[in-house]
């Protein structure tokens, strides 16, 4: 079995951490700049905010909210304190992001507990105890299912999910609650009548291939309870590395601009975690009708910095961008990532220039790896101030 552990809203929930006075009440915590929620209190969220959301839009379902900036060094305290407890609980525990983990419940001193809700109660306990924070738990058979599972019962909630059940619960959720389906996938989903994660892990095979192509086989495996994929404190190098993110459709280029570079930033960092370079950059756009337009570029040399990616990323952008006026997705992917061993700069590239770009992307990594990815950014992934004129070249 495998337990997915997920901290509750753990932006602002550290912000209450830190300051009682925030507790009990709608909270808004937000990321760089200030433009974008990346976290919500459950008061908050009650009135409908969520994650990711802009903050003018944020500012109209919930208007006496509470705003703050993000606390990311407290975030990155937090983080580690949580996932000090797992390791004293677990031997294998795979962290996923800054507030979630996956632990293979096979490795527990003693084997799997027999009474599993027992078991992540305590966990829960120990880590609010400990740490101040509340955690939900899904347990199941795999990672897919598991992770489900913690979001089923928030905040503090256990679900555990076994064999017997998973045709209740997967007929209980929605297709849209499956983690990775997304808007056009739901639409396929409409078409063919799948309203339950229970229809989409029963579907004809070969129709989810067409579809969803081989890794929607694998969901239908994973929604059933059969592990794909294990848990791993050491992960196998990636083939590429891609970001992409939703959200309501939009004009707006600076929330656009912002969304690529955070893009750049992400993919760049888990690049450079597996000690990977890249000469190949894709940058895509999606509409508001649905339809994805993208830009793919091949490097001239292989790069692993975000000064070196980012005129490529501009040049896909400034193609795209004017063929797509409303905006409902940003996506962005590295490919033909090989081992980084020495890079070799082109001779016509400023050798100061590139050792520079490497300094600060040091820099970028220790503040990232220490504080979160939100911690520090960009200023050409800053929203700029209301009423500057739009113009490419803010990239």
């Amino acid at each position: 079995m495998i337990a997915h552990i997920d901290a509750d809203a753990f932006f602002a929930s550290v912000l209450q951490r830190k300051h009682p006075r925030l507790r009990g009440k709608p909270l808004l915590a937000l990321g760089m700049g200030g433009g974008c929620v990346i976290a919500a209190s459950y008061e908050a969220k009650a009135k409908g905010v969520k994650t990711g959301m802009r903050l003018l839009d944020a500012r109209k379902l919930c208007p006496g909210a509470l705003e703050m900036p993000s606390d990311f060094e407290e975030t990155a305290i937090a983080s580690r304190q949580i996932a000090s407890i797992l390791g004293e609980q677990c031997p294998i525990v795979e962290k996923m992001s800054v507030d979630e983990w996956f632990l293979d419940l096979k490795s527990l001193q003693g084997g799997i507990p027999k009474d599993l809700t027992k078991w992540a109660r305590q966990l829960q306990q120990d880590i609010q105890r400990r740490v101040g924070i509340s955690v939900s738990a899904g347990i199941a058979g795999s990672k897919l299912l598991a992770k489900m599972a913690s979001e089923y019962r928030k905040p503090a909630g256990v679900t555990v999910v076994d064999m017997p059940t998973i045709e209740h619960f997967l007929r209980d959720r929605p297709a849209e609650a499956i983690p990775g389906i997304g808007k056009r996938r739901s639409l396929h989903a409409q078409a063919n009548r799948w309203q339950t994660a229970w229809d989409i892990a029963n579907a004809d095979t070969e129709t989810i291939r067409r579809l969803f192509g081989k890794p929607g086989n694998d969901m239908q495996q994973e929604l059933l309870g059969h592990r794909t994929e294990e848990v791993e404190t050491v992960h196998a190098p990636p083939k590429s590395i891609s970001r992409c993110r939703s959200f309501r459709a939009t004009t707006d280029e600076r929330f656009i601009v912002s969304s690529v570079m955070d893009h750049l930033s992400y993919t760049v960092l888990k690049m450079r975690r597996h000690q990977l370079t890249c000469n190949e950059v894709s940058v895509w756009l999606r509409n508001s009708e649905y339809h994805h337009d993208g830009r793919h570029v091949k490097l001239p040399q292989f790069m692993d910095t975000e000064e070196q990616i980012l005129p490529y990323v501009r040049q896909c952008f400034a193609h795209l961008y004017a063929a797509t006026p409303r905006c409902t997705q940003t996506g962005l992917a590295l490919c033909g990532l090989r081992p980084k061993g020495a890079l070799q700069y082109s001779l016509f590239e400023d050798a100061v220039r590139t050792g520079g770009a490497e300094q600060i992307q040091e820099k970028l990594d220790e503040l990232h790896e220490r504080y979160g990815r939100e911690s520090v950014t960009r200023g050409s992934a800053m929203p700029r101030k209301n009423g500057a004129k739009p113009h490419l070249n803010i990239l």
